[in-house]
């Protein structure tokens, strides 16, 4: 049954650097959840402390703290405190938010907000830790791209389909696939001006590694999407972007992951089309000219 009253508490958002490092932790060695463990249970303290005192206090080498902050996507220990310390910013503001954990006592005002919250949860800490710089090189990629396929399967598949009617108005030779045959088909046949985005909410799909396998051969550009975290598909993609959305004991995939890796593509899009605006709007016109005799 559903509770008709709803109800509000107050919680701290989670750093997202410590976010990170939880969702890393299984592929980290065994030193470096050393450092792990620490900045964990200490952010605070880890702020004020060089990389050569952090190393001593959890009795690892500074390489090793190097190779930990390179494990998510760090440059290195500086960019590493920089972010963490943003990340605290964020969290110390105390939201007026839910917990996003739903329970069958739930009432559906509850049951939406909560729902509603992850999504946005889940783009805020998307965006703030992403490398606009790789954004960037991204863009450039598509531009410059012969053929731009997108590939994802199951849950991820849907993202591939929706993102490819967005970028069919770019004038780009695009195409989505989410049948894993055709997929390897089209990899073997691609070469070194095309563009393959693969969309992996695991960033472990063996799949995937072949696909990339394939595409690395033939020196196709790989861009990987993923909730992983230092994966076997982020070490084979070119650009990987990590999306953050946190599982449920009802959404082992939530939909928040996919929405925001169409965020990501959004951003994407919009670059593109902002680079080619004459041709994009005229497609845009002519596309609307093709569908008008299906409307009633």
């Amino acid at each position: 049954m559903y509770r008709k009253r709803g109800y509000f508490r107050k919680v701290r958002a989670e750093n997202v650097v410590l976010l990170m490092i939880k969702e890393g932790y299984s592929g980290l060695s065994d030193y470096e959840k050393r450092v792990a463990d620490f900045v964990l249970d200490n952010a605070d303290e880890t702020l004020n402390m060089t990389m050569a005192s952090l190393s001593r206090q959890v009795q690892v080498s500074e390489p090793t703290v190097i190779r930990f902050c390179r494990k998510l996507n760090f440059t290195g220990y500086q960019e590493f405190k920089i972010a963490l310390a943003k990340g605290n910013v964020y969290a110390g503001d105390t939201l007026k938010v839910i917990h996003e954990e739903v329970t069958p006592e739930d009432s559906i005002q509850e049951i939406s907000n909560k729902v509603i919250h992850s999504h946005i949860l889940a783009m805020q800490q998307t965006f703030s830790m992403i490398n606009y710089e790789k954004l960037e090189q991204f863009v450039g990629l598509i531009q410059r791209a012969e053929h731009l396929d997108f590939f994802g399967l199951g849950g991820s598949g849907t993202v591939a389909v929706d993102v490819e009617n967005k970028f069919i108005r770019t004038g780009i030779n695009t195409r989505c696939c989410i049948d894993a045959h055709i997929q390897l088909m089209w990899t073997a046949l691609r070469g070194e001006n095309d563009v393959i985005v693969i969309f992996s909410n695991s960033g472990s799909t063996r799949h995937f590694a072949k696909v990339m396998e394939i595409a690395r051969k033939n020196g196709v550009k790989l861009v990987l999407i993923t909730s992983g975290s230092n994966t076997v598909l982020t070490k084979l993609a070119d650009l990987a972007f990590q999306i953050h959305a946190r599982e449920t004991s009802y959404k082992k995939e939530p939909s928040s992951a996919r929405i925001a890796m169409l965020a990501i593509m959004d951003v994407a899009a919009t670059a593109v089309a902002l680079e080619k605006q004459s041709d994009y709007i005229e497609n845009i016109y002519r596309t609307r000219a093709a569908l008008e005799d299906e409307k009633y």
